[in-house]
């Protein structure tokens, strides 16, 4: 009897152990990586990166992943993995806040002017495409692709001069 209940207390045990770690890890099973030549604003995909936000007196980095589905843009912000995700549902026709970037510790810091994007201007950006940049007053835009893989670009640089985004675009899904 003692032995049976030494068994199903290890039974236990190893069934706990078994879905924490399975809770932990991660599975891309519905994502497929993205296979064609170029990217077309109208389909639908996912672009998983990190981004670094560098202002004259502080910086923040983190991650994103941002998945488009027809007019809908969903952001998923995140500073490091151990912290909770902030989550944005926009309109492709709607505006990006910059300052969604920065921790709500240095937003009351700061008394920097940041600009709006257009999250369809913003989509264009970083997948690599030619957006009208003519109604942000002081943006510059930086793209560098890979030698290999031209679909995506590696890392887009928005400059102006309060800030400087850089964003390292990973992995693009369909």
């Amino acid at each position: 009897m003692e032995n049976y209940n030494k068994k199903s207390y290890q039974l236990i045990y190893f069934l706990i152990i078994s879905l924490f770690l399975a809770s932990c890890s991660s599975t891309s099973g519905l994502l497929k990586p993205h296979l064609k030549n170029n990217i077309d604003i109208a389909d639908n995909f996912s672009i998983e990166g990190k981004f670094k936000l560098s202002m004259p007196d502080s910086k923040e980095t983190g991650y994103f992943f941002l998945k488009k589905t027809r007019n809908i843009v969903k952001i998923n912000i995140g500073k490091n993995y151990l912290l909770p995700e902030e989550e944005l549902f926009l309109d492709i026709r709607e505006d990006l806040d910059i300052k969604k970037l920065i921790s709500k510790n240095n937003q009351d810091k700061l008394d920097l002017n940041f600009n709006t994007i257009n999250v369809g201007d913003f989509v264009k950006i970083i997948t690599g495409h030619e957006a009208d940049l003519s109604s942000y007053a002081d943006l510059e835009v930086f793209k560098d692709f890979n030698e290999r893989e031209k679909v995506l670009p590696t890392k887009v640089r928005l400059k102006t001069a309060n800030y400087e985004l850089i964003i390292l675009n990973k992995t693009i899904y369909e």
